[in-house]
């Protein structure tokens, strides 16, 4: 499993949001995250609609968090913009598997399951507020 570049940027972006604790521009953001200005405010868009983020709107406007940073977790914003975390495409519901033999899992498929499981456990218990913290 990779973190998509999308994924790593949202990160980024959030955790200028929370490294700053205040309203910030779009471009502000872009400048602090390193993400070009058109694909933090796509970035953005997502973050607002998640609940994430906060917009405002005028001259003064900007974003900041709405959600706590220790409320947040790299699990939860890798899967808001990657999808659900999956090591191997068998661990798809939809996925029919060409080993399985009737209701008989493949050998692969717990042993997979359970490194998913765990991968995402600790991305979960991994919040934004630890990176403030460490800087």
């Amino acid at each position: 499993m990779r973190i998509t570049h999308e994924a790593d940027y949202a990160i980024r972006i959030l955790f200028c949001l929370a490294s700053k604790n205040e309203k910030m521009g779009a471009k502000e953001l872009s400048d602090c995250s390193g993400v070009t200005p058109r694909f933090t405010l796509k970035i953005l868009r997502k973050l607002t609609g998640s609940g994430l983020v906060k917009s405002f709107k005028g001259m003064k406007g900007g974003y900041a968090l709405q959600t706590p940073a220790q409320d947040i977790s790299i699990g939860q914003i890798v899967e808001l913009i990657d999808g659900p975390i999956r090591i191997t495409h068998c661990l798809d519901d939809d996925y029919a598997c060409t080993r399985m033999e009737g209701d008989r899992k493949c050998e692969f498929h717990s042993s997979f399951l359970e490194i998913n499981q765990k991968l995402r456990e600790n991305l979960y218990d991994l919040k934004l507020s630890a990176f403030i913290h460490r800087q």
